[in-house]
């Protein structure tokens, strides 16, 4: 059932590609991923939300071609919260303009371990303030 769920997520929202093979924030620990033709994980965001200041919180996906399999996630700045099997929970920090969350996947059969980056830029949106008392041309 999950597994279909994720399906339907990928035709309804943008998928984001991570093959970028970083980590920082897992004790520096990085394994060589070039030498596979495709990773067996992808992890999906729709980063535009995020990006533009239409959302402060959204939903990340890791989907996997592996069964066994686990995750660890954090962020530089943000908040990760509702962490399950197949997805997140990333929270936009306040008042700032980038930040980086780091994921690190297992395949509990191979042992390898493969890590990503999601990096954020955020927009500097300024709030619109209206007021009555602005007279044009009087």
């Amino acid at each position: 059932m999950e597994k279909i769920f994720i399906i339907i997520m990928i035709c309804c929202m943008g998928i984001f590609h991570i093959s970028d093979a970083q980590s920082e924030c897992f004790n520096g620990f990085q394994e060589d991923n070039s030498e596979f033709e495709s990773l067996p994980f992808q992890v999906m965001v729709d980063k535009t939300s995020l990006e533009t200041g239409r959302s402060e919180k959204v939903t990340c996906y890791v989907v996997s071609a592996v069964d066994d399999f686990s995750y660890s996630v954090c962020a530089e700045k943000g908040k990760i919260r509702n962490k399950n099997s197949l997805s997140f929970d990333y929270f936009k920090p306040e008042e700032e303009l980038t930040d980086t969350v780091r994921l690190e996947c297992t395949d509990k059969t191979t042992g390898r371990v493969y890590s990503f980056s999601i990096p954020f830029i955020f927009a500097d949106v300024m709030p619109i303030v209206e007021t009555d008392d602005l007279l044009c041309g009087e």
